[in-house]
């Protein structure tokens, strides 16, 4: 007999399930409730183990916590229309919504505060948290290539890939597209790819994301949407102005080879967070944490050494 895959359960730690508001959210969990809280928010079309190695890094020494955001993964969407920004011109990520949805998850895993790790959409979703919602909860954020100015042409690439599959005959066929995408990475192993796609009743394999889905189903509605990176001003809206708030120590990651947030971008970021400081992934583009892991986990794990990984060390 064959063994059961097990690519579900994430190397070191644990894949689980919780209702919070009677939604159901899917988290990845390493560590124990006497360490460090770390809480990971992935990017846009990700899902949470995007973190699984920097969880299996920090294992024994915090208590990592990586959920699939609302609407990814196997995450339920938040209220209807809860989720999107419906403008004349398209449908945008909500990161304020998604926000909202955060502070009842800490409370549920008893982490009353936590060091935020954010890459991408997970970024901006941990600012707005840090300057509006819960600031006394936020000890610290590391962002992933993110910032409150993003190039459109880097934007564009991301979304013409999201929504240019509507799905796929197998998860070979996901791997070929994959690889397309990311030339640059080791081809994907097709078996662990049902943890970003799932199987529906006609076999085919769709993405555990609705962005594509949400646009699609409004061009066939008739809508005249233009595309989203001819808006990302609107996407990125309120970032500059919450970031200017921000009060605890900031750690930003750009990838060395980013076409999504330039050097400028960085720099212009930096200099309006009070305490950041900016430290560059080399051989990385956008998706820095799988791009180059090791020198991901290696700078953020230094970032929470400065911060002190003995909770007890924390001011009140």
């Amino acid at each position: 007999m064959s063994e059961v895959p097990r690519h579900d359960i994430p190397r070191g730690g644990r894949s689980g399930f919780v209702l919070i508001d009677d939604a159901q959210v899917h988290y990845l969990e390493w560590g124990n409730g006497d360490q460090l809280p770390v809480l990971c928010l992935h990017g846009g079309g990700q899902t949470a183990y995007m973190y699984e190695e920097l969880g299996a890094a920090l294992a024994g020494r915090a208590h990592v916590l990586a959920p699939d955001l609302p609407s990814h993964g196997d995450s339920d969407p938040l209220p209807t229309g809860a989720t999107q920004i419906e403008l004349a011109e398209g449908v945008y990520p909500m990161h304020e919504r998604f926000a909202e949805s955060i502070p009842p998850l800490m409370d549920e895993f008893g982490f009353d505060r936590a060091i935020v790790v954010g890459a991408s959409l997970g970024g901006m979703t941990a600012i707005h948290m840090a300057a509006n919602l819960i600031p006394a909860r936020v000890a610290g954020i590391v962002l992933v290539d993110v910032g409150h100015k993003l190039e459109a042409e880097g934007v564009r690439k991301i979304v013409d890939f999201m929504t240019a599959h509507e799905s796929f005959g197998s998860l070979e066929e996901a791997a070929e597209a994959i690889a397309e995408y990311l030339p640059q990475r080791r081809a994907p192993n097709p078996a662990s790819l049902s943890r970003n796609l799932r199987q529906r009743a006609d076999g085919r394999w769709e993405w555990k994301h609705s962005v594509g889905r949400q646009v699609r189903e409004r061009q066939a509605a008739g809508d005249d949407l233009s595309h989203p990176a001819d808006h990302v001003d609107e996407i990125t809206a309120g970032i500059g102005e919450s970031a200017a708030r921000l009060t605890c120590p900031v750690l930003l990651l750009r990838g060395e080879r980013s076409d999504v947030l330039s050097e400028g971008g960085a720099d212009d970021l930096i200099g309006i967070i009070p305490n950041a400081r900016m430290e560059v992934v080399e051989k990385a583009g956008h998706l820095a944490a799988g791009d180059n892991p090791h020198s991901t986990v290696s700078l953020v794990t230094a970032f929470l050494e400065q911060l002190g990984l003995d909770r007890g060390s924390w001011d009140a």
